[in-house]
């Protein structure tokens, strides 16, 4: 543990597999841990975070919910966002449509996911509304998509939309309705 410490490294105490078989919220808190102090996870460790993610499904929302709270308010929360996105699209497949969407639109360079992790990024680590906000804030757009006269991407009534699917997803994750207000109204008002 020490030798993983001062490299900045994750890895599971023996067999990842097993650990990972053991308890599927260990795969959440590697990724929270390597969110929060900005270490990498060990080659054998993430292998196994690939190969049993599909794990998570029998972990309840609550605690998936205070793991990816926790991932999302941490210093490194972004490079995880995008090395792991294949597991937080497995635990919100709603984002998984904003991935190499392409906007076709000269104000966006970026497809709807790397567009969403940008903003995410500059966003205070410590204000999980605006982190989810900044998270959810163009899921929508996949379902409002339309190309214009002008040759350009539109997405007319994507906050509204992006609002419906953030509020189906934050109850599933079982978020506070305080937590789930603040979000949507920041959605509706700022999309």
């Amino acid at each position: 543990g020490v030798k993983d410490l001062k490299n900045k490294v994750i890895s599971c105490v023996g067999n990842a597999e097993e650990r990972f078989n053991e308890d599927a919220l260990r795969i959440m808190r590697a990724l929270r841990f390597s969110s929060v102090l900005g270490f990498k996870i060990a080659p054998e460790t993430k292998k196994a975070i690939f190969k049993l993610y599909k794990n998570l499904e029998h972990v309840s929302w609550e605690r998936i919910n205070a793991e990816l709270t926790k991932l999302l308010s941490g210093k490194n929360a972004v490079s995880v966002l995008r090395e792991y996105s294949e597991i937080i699209f497995f635990l919100i497949p709603e984002l998984k449509p904003c991935a190499g969407f392409d906007q076709i639109n000269k104000y966006h360079l970026h497809d709807v996911w790397e567009h969403t992790l940008r903003v995410v990024e500059n966003t205070p680590a410590n204000d999980i509304v605006l982190r989810l906000t900044a998270l959810f804030h163009d899921v929508g757009k996949p379902d409002t998509y339309v190309i214009g006269e002008d040759g350009q991407g539109h997405f007319y009534g994507h906050p509204v939309k992006s609002v419906e699917i953030t509020r189906n997803v934050l109850e599933r994750l079982r978020y506070s309705n305080e937590i789930k207000t603040a979000m949507c109204t920041k959605l509706f008002w700022n999309g």
